[in-house]
């Protein structure tokens, strides 16, 4: 079985194509196809599907899911020896995506804010070959996928997405939140959530985690992609602007709320990261009021 992962983006998020349930006879092949650029979703229902992806041959059997990659070459390595049966799915991925031997948090295409957006790294994750737990639930979502994308009723696409959405809820798998880095990183960004307004140190984090700092740093950055610090700058900046565009707090004020009880070194990094002065979004917030 192919034990491969694939880690993909879910910002923007995949989207159904086109699918159906297909019966092969004894003897029948997949198609042979190369270059397809969508990813294909195959669930078997009964029989055994023999498929290869570039030389690499999968058996695929009842109550078992496969997907392949796009712009691959597929083909039959083996004629079905027995009446087979399987649904099969067409999605396309417009965001970052990777195969390979381990779930890889992946980073969104659109910048998300930090300060609103409480999932780290929206990363859907799915195995190459995967047992289903619940076909019988799995193959009716399919079958309510598959009317409603060929129904008649108006603005259909959106239901049709979210069924198709719920399809790939339940073949994902849980990869980021079962490794260790992960859950620390989870965890250091509560803290730094918690105490942004503190000073937090490298030497700091170690003594709250009792883990070696280039630990932490290295675990905190291969889950969000970046580290610590800059992701407490970034949270604290995202505070202070939206501190200055819906109050009426002196700056200075607002630089010691957010950490910075200097108040040239809150303009200067303020200015480097939204290139105006705090001051200039005051401003440009009570012009727009």
């Amino acid at each position: 079985m192919n034990s491969e992962f694939i880690s993909i983006s879910c910002i923007p998020s995949p989207t159904f194509i086109e699918g159906d349930y297909v019966t092969f006879e004894p003897g029948d092949r997949h198609p042979d196809r190369n270059n397809l650029p969508y990813f294909i979703l195959i669930v078997v229902t009964c029989g055994q599907l023999f498929i290869s992806e570039d030389g690499r041959n999968m058996t695929v059997s009842p109550g078992e899911s496969v997907i392949l990659l796009p712009n691959h070459h597929h083909y039959s390595w083996k004629a079905t020896a027995e009446t087979t049966e399987y649904y099969w799915l067409h999605f396309a991925v417009t965001s970052e995506w990777e195969a390979g031997p381990q779930p890889t948090p992946m980073r969104s295409t659109v910048e998300v804010p930090i300060l609103h957006y409480h999932t780290p790294q929206p990363t859907l994750y799915l195995l190459r070959q995967h047992r289903i737990e619940d076909p019988k639930t799995l193959h009716t979502l399919f079958d309510r996928l598959f009317a409603m994308s060929t129904s008649q009723m108006q603005n259909n696409f959106w239901p049709t997405q979210q069924l198709f959405l719920d399809v790939l809820q339940m073949i994902q798998i849980v990869g980021e939140e079962e490794t260790a880095p992960f859950r620390l990183a989870r965890q250091v960004r509560r803290y730094l959530d918690d105490h942004f307004n503190e000073s937090i140190t490298s030497r700091k984090l170690s003594q709250v985690f009792h883990l070696h700092s280039s630990y932490i740093i290295r675990s905190f950055k291969s889950a969000m992609n970046m580290t610590p610090n800059e992701y407490l700058i970034a949270y604290r900046m995202e505070r202070a602007y939206k501190a200055l565009a819906n109050t009426d707090l002196q700056v200075q004020r607002v630089g010691e709320m957010v950490g910075y009880p200097n108040p040239s070194y809150f303009a200067t990094t303020f200015r480097r990261r939204y290139g105006m002065s705090p001051s200039d979004v005051r401003m440009l917030h009570i012009v727009r009021g």
